[in-house]
């Protein structure tokens, strides 16, 4: 019954592709459908380990002991006297050793920052219905050759509030709740973030800041 459910709803979002992509890109519907069904396998994913990121608190308190756990390792490489240096080299090469040492540095750096970046207060982000949108986003830009954008309001029917709404509607995960949660509001609120950021880091940032208010902190390394 799913797989059927699932099969006529893609059946659905090729339609409207078919029908709504300019010209030019008609010949790239399968691919773009493809990319809507893998965005929503990853949404499917998130949410089905939802309980794993959804406390932020156990995430930054993890996020912290890596960045912990790679500054003593990255430290204790370096401190090492240099006979028990030249012997570990000898065994595993010299340039493995430095290899290492840089990739537990740069794990350090981006450990810190996530955990910089990760919500502080509030109501827990709905990261996985997020980031599923603003992958659809990306998708429909690319697609259409403009900003996704949505008319109307919370009260219009889904039909009034634009292709890219419509897409959203037709490209729902599997484990997507069917009615509800789909906020136009939320949507343009998350497009116009997009619209001021360069990256999807950039756009983390700015909505934590927006939203929570950010936390400072220094990483124990020296960058």
């Amino acid at each position: 019954m799913r797989r059927r459910r699932n099969q006529d709803a893609n059946e659905t979002l090729v339609e409207f592709l078919t029908r709504e992509l300019p010209p030019r890109r008609r010949e790239d519907v399968e691919h773009f459908a493809r990319s809507i069904r893998e965005a929503g396998d990853r949404y499917d994913r998130y949410d089905e380990r939802r309980a794993d990121w959804e406390k932020y608190s156990r995430r930054r308190a993890r996020l912290r002991k890596l960045e912990e756990l790679a500054a003593d390792l990255a430290s204790a490489l370096c401190s090492l006297d240099i006979l028990s240096h030249d012997d570990l080299a000898s065994r595993t090469g010299p340039e493995k050793i430095d290899y290492l040492t840089g990739l537990l540095q740069l794990l350090n750096r981006h450990a810190g920052a996530l955990e910089r970046e990760t919500q502080v207060r509030g109501k827990p982000t709905d990261h996985a219905t997020e980031r599923w949108i603003l992958e659809l986003a990306d998708i429909f830009e690319n697609a259409f050759s403009k900003p996704p954008s949505i008319s109307g309001s919370g009260e219009d029917p889904a039909g009034r509030r634009g292709r890219f709404y419509r897409l959203l509607e037709l490209g729902r995960p599997s484990r997507f709740a069917r009615h509800g949660r789909l906020s136009p509001k939320h949507v343009q609120t998350l497009l116009k973030l997009r619209s001021r950021s360069g990256s999807f880091e950039d756009l983390g940032r700015l909505s934590q800041e927006i939203a929570r208010g950010a936390k400072t902190r220094f990483t124990r390394m020296a960058k």
